[in-house]
């Protein structure tokens, strides 16, 4: 397989898509990655051969073969950068050799690497070439193939790992170190829906469950961090692509009460990207997660599922340029000026970002055993981030309208504006009515059920005003109510204790 050919328009589909990504020191990398003896680490970039027996010897140890494998993994993640001269082609060799020297590589150059680094430790693990959906996948498979990754043996059962999209992603040209486990021991029921071996067996699945490639293609791609999150598929899973004749629905479970859930649509046309606002609808319950979906217009757009723990600060791992020269380093400054921070704690953060001119942008500079550091940019960011939690994407579907329908609408608002409160509620749910927008005039039974709440308001000449109490049998609140003029929005409040009031629901009022 000539690497040259294998790579030149794909580049081993490593990028992710930038705005999914934050900065995040929860990931742990194994410690041992850092006590490689210096002289070791340094020569194995120069003589592979002579000293890379000697890398693993010191951080593969001990007698759980799975931690060896991490190890090794995380090493790999720590040292190699992704290859960007690919975007040229001019990747060169892969060659785990020529990994080492250049310190860089593409996905055939990270499984090769890994494969021999396991062979060193004796782990059987074996490079596994084919297919994926990553960054450039356009709906159906090429006649070469465009990835590489790993599957290691342990115990009876074989692993699969792809170290490539652990080691961080591609932002237009550059690459961003981003270290993760999300593609490190995925079961083959998960890495299926993102990667095709070229020869079946290497899916590790029984026969009935093996994936040809229509069936590939026509299945969603799910990355590691939608399972990392505790999501799981119901019978009915979205495709890949699905085309709608109205409100849609997709259903999930969600194991982790820790994770809040949203979703959202993009629209995709003349090259462009653009959020489509209140054009989809959440509702939990229990552990089932529903994101329903509904368009504007006959079009190509992006259905996204975002999840964040509730704990998640809100993190970038990027700023624009712009942003953090004007607005992000002068507030910094303003909090060392109000000793609220140290001269070195302001000196961590300054360092730790760096600059990319052709993107625009300033990155965080990963570093995940540098503690103080890491410390000073957490307590900092905490001290200047307002905007809540931190969500990324999880899992994405193309949507588009069938032959039947031309949407809803350019200019309706499809659903209500949803605020915080109701995303992070467990037990809430707005039965009717559903649809964005309130008719002047019109008269709406409002059924609200829920949990969480021991009132709802709303607003009646410039007050709040409590219609109606809980039917505690049924945890549902009811309640007529004629839309009056002279208003444009029409806010549902809700209360736990009857006395502070949190906006949860927002329809917009048309004549």
């Amino acid at each position: 397989m000539k690497t040259n050919t294998l790579h030149k328009n794909l580049f081993c589909v490593l990028a992710f898509i930038a705005i999914s990504a934050n900065i995040c020191f929860a990931a742990t990398m194994d410690a041992k990655v850092r006590k490689v003896p210096q002289e070791v680490q340094e020569q194995v970039f120069i003589y592979p051969d002579v000293y890379l027996p000697d890398v693993v010897k010191a951080i593969a140890t001990g007698s759980n073969v799975s931690d060896k494998v991490k190890a090794i993994h995380d090493w790999i993640c720590d040292n190699i950068a992704y290859n960007t001269d690919v975007f040229r082609g001019e990747a060169g060799d892969q060659d785990y050799k020529t990994v080492l020297v250049k310190k860089k590589a593409v996905c055939t150059g990270y499984a090769n690497l890994m494969k021999e680094m396991c062979r060193l430790a004796n782990i059987e693990c074996i490079r596994i070439d084919g297919w994926s959906k990553g960054f450039g996948y356009e709906g159906y498979i090429k006649e070469n193939p465009d990835h590489s990754w790993n599957a290691v043996q342990l115990g009876k059962k074989w692993q699969l790992i792809d170290v490539t999209w652990d080691a961080g992603y591609c932002d237009w040209e550059h690459f961003v170190k981003h270290y993760s486990t999300q593609w490190l021991y995925r079961t083959p029921q998960q890495f299926i829906y993102s990667h095709l071996p070229m020869n079946e067996i290497y899916q590790y699945l029984g026969e009935k469950e093996r994936r040809t490639p229509e069936k590939f293609v026509e299945e969603p791609y799910i990355p590691g961090k939608f399972f990392e999150y505790g999501f799981s598929l119901t019978k009915k899973a979205p495709s890949y692509t699905n085309s709608i004749s109205g409100a849609t629905q997709f259903t999930f479970t969600v194991s982790n009460s820790d994770v809040l859930v949203l979703s959202d649509l993009i629209k995709l046309a003349d090259g462009t990207a653009t959020i489509v606002p209140n054009s989809t609808w959440d509702d939990k319950v229990g552990t089932k997660y529903t994101a329903e979906y509904d368009i504007p217009s006959a079009c190509d757009y992006k259905g996204r599922i975002l999840a964040c723990k509730k704990s998640s600060p809100y993190n970038p791992d990027f700023y624009p340029v712009k942003d953090f020269e004007k607005k992000i380093l002068p507030n910094v400054k303003d909090l060392l000026n109000k000793k609220k921070i140290t001269q070195d704690e302001y000196n961590f953060f300054e360092s730790s970002f760096y600059k990319v001119k052709e993107n625009n942008r300033y990155y965080f500079k990963e570093d995940l055993f540098d503690t103080a550091r890491n410390n000073a940019v957490s307590k900092i960011l905490k001290l200047i981030n307002t905007e809540g939690v931190s969500f990324e994407e999880v899992l994405s579907v193309e949507i588009k309208n069938a032959d039947d329908y031309a949407g809803y609408g350019a200019k309706t608002q499809r659903y209500p504006f949803s605020y915080t409160t109701y995303t992070e509620s467990t037990n809430t749910h707005l039965l009717s009515p559903l649809q964005g927008e309130l008719k002047v005039g019109e008269t709406y039974k409002f059924v609200i059920e829920s949990k969480d709440f021991s009132s709802i308001a709303i607003v009646e000449d410039d007050a709040l005003a409590v219609p109606t109490k809980k039917n505690t049998k049924t945890n549902r609140f009811e309640m007529e109510y004629t839309i009056p003029s002279g208003i444009k929005e029409f806010p549902i409040y809700v209360s736990k204790n009857g006395r502070n009031f949190q906006s949860i629901w927002l329809f917009k009022v048309v004549q």
